[in-house]
């Protein structure tokens, strides 16, 4: 047999065995970055409010199940001739009585179903945490004004609060009379967490 026949390479059973971890360790990294990839490109998960309910005729919250709640308080003082209502809004990650430390509000929407009625967030006060935050206008068919707030920060099971100036408000019978919706995205912090594009049902105001 030649010198040529001989000259192969042979591997090693350490060889071998550091091959084969190497392999298992680029799969196990493109694994997840698919999963990743996936989970980024799901679109967030819709949900609506299980209930609407009122405490007294200024104060509203809408319940989302195991998620949190979001409330609405008028603060409407001489609405029949001013016309304008502010209205305290918060959206509270507890659920049950326990707080989800894993989720966190990305923005908050509130929307009025009325025609002719404008919207301002108020600065400087009712604001919490205090600090500035990109604000949306904009109005849904059939002329329904609503504002995004975008919260600036990702801080798990923080309760954003704002107070919302509404205008031209729709007085019935010589009382102020809102119909409210509200919507938040709230994201769960988690490794993989999703997305949760939060709605309420109706929530009905009047000043006393």
């Amino acid at each position: 047999m030649s010198g040529f026949e001989n000259s192969g390479v042979k591997k090693g059973p350490r060889q071998v065995f550091g091959l084969k971890y190497l392999v298992a360790a680029v799969v196990l990294v493109a694994a997840v970055l698919v999963g990743v990839s996936a989970v980024e490109t799901v679109a967030p998960l819709s949900v609506v409010s299980e209930s609407v309910t009122n405490q007294g005729s200024q104060v509203a919250y809408a319940t989302f199940h195991d998620i949190g709640n979001y409330y609405v308080h008028a603060q409407c003082t001489n609405v029949n001739a001013t016309r304008m209502c502010p209205v305290l809004v918060s959206m509270s990650l507890t659920a049950d009585g326990m707080l989800h430390d894993s989720l966190y509000t990305r923005s908050l929407t509130f929307k009025v179903n009325a025609p002719g009625t404008t919207l301002a967030v108020e600065v400087d006060t009712y604001s919490s945490p205090a600090t500035s935050y990109p604000v949306a206008y904009g109005v849904d068919q059939p002329l329904s004004p609503y504002v995004t707030i975008t919260t600036p920060s990702n801080a798990p099971s923080v309760t954003w609060t704002f107070m919302i100036i509404v205008r031209n408000a729709p007085v019935v019978d010589g009382r102020m009379a809102l119909q409210i919706i509200g919507r938040t995205q709230v994201v769960d912090s988690h490794f993989l967490g999703r997305t949760y594009d939060l709605t309420s049902g109706v929530m009905q105001l009047t000043d006393y």
